[in-house]
């Protein structure tokens, strides 16, 4: 099928009406408005960790689309579980009440979650994840006597998601200025990026780590222990 129910080749409808996240719009645009004519790209099935475009170009599907097809495209076992849910009941918010999937699930994660941690908090993508930890950290302080620590320390270059205060603690300037002035309290360490690693520590990997942790510990140290709330670790 090449167009839209309204009668669209899907290539128009996807210029003129989607909004597409990271995405230079203006290339699609008609050369004689300043664009290149470029038609959108569309990928139209996935099977494994292959997927095709309606041209029929194949690709390898490398981000698992964007972290969360990690199990691959065309998952017979999953789509029928989908479908079983949705007929049984299509969504419902966890606020005062429950349901049998989430409850089932939450028991399964906390049964292999170390130490003590038994409890979990359900959230729709990695950025609303990260704003919600930051904000547990900054609630647990405050309601321990501590209100002072709000404070977050990430990684330069490393990426936590696009809401307000996850951009925050995202390190990659460019994705940042637009937005700015973000959620004050967000600090940088240096990245954990060996490669770009000062020159005498490219050769050790375990005194590269300790360095990289020592800034941490340097940042802790600077901004003040009683100020800082949360640490986030991940390079990337």
């Amino acid at each position: 099928m090449s167009t839209t129910p309204a009668g669209t080749a899907y290539s128009d409808a996807a210029r003129d009406h989607l909004w597409m996240h990271f995405t230079r719009h203006s290339v699609f645009e008609d050369p004689g408005n300043g664009g290149l004519g470029q038609s959108v790209p569309i990928i139209t099935r996935g099977q494994g960790h292959r997927i095709w475009d309606s041209n029929g170009k194949e690709y390898i599907d490398g981000l698992a689309g964007l972290f969360v097809v990690n199990a691959g495209h065309g998952r017979t076992e999953i789509a029928e579980a989908m479908a079983r849910q949705a007929s049984e009941l299509a969504f419902f918010p966890l606020w005062s009440y429950a349901h049998p999937r989430a409850i089932e699930l939450a028991e399964r994660l906390a049964a292999g979650a170390p130490g003590d941690l038994n409890r979990v908090f359900f959230t729709t993508g990695g950025g609303e994840a990260v704003e919600t930890a930051w904000k547990l950290a900054k609630q647990y302080f405050k309601l321990t006597g501590k209100p002072t620590k709000h404070k977050v320390i990430s990684r330069s270059i490393a990426y936590h998601g696009t809401p307000q205060g996850a951009l925050s603690i995202t390190g990659i300037p460019g994705a940042k200025e637009m937005f700015e002035p973000l959620v004050p309290g967000a600090f940088k360490v240096p990245n954990t990026n060996i490669y770009r690693a000062p020159e005498h520590l490219r050769d050790d990997e375990k005194a590269f780590g300790r360095w990289a942790a020592d800034r941490i510990a340097e940042a802790i140290e600077f901004e003040g222990p009683e100020t800082v709330a949360a640490v986030f670790l991940e390079p990337v």
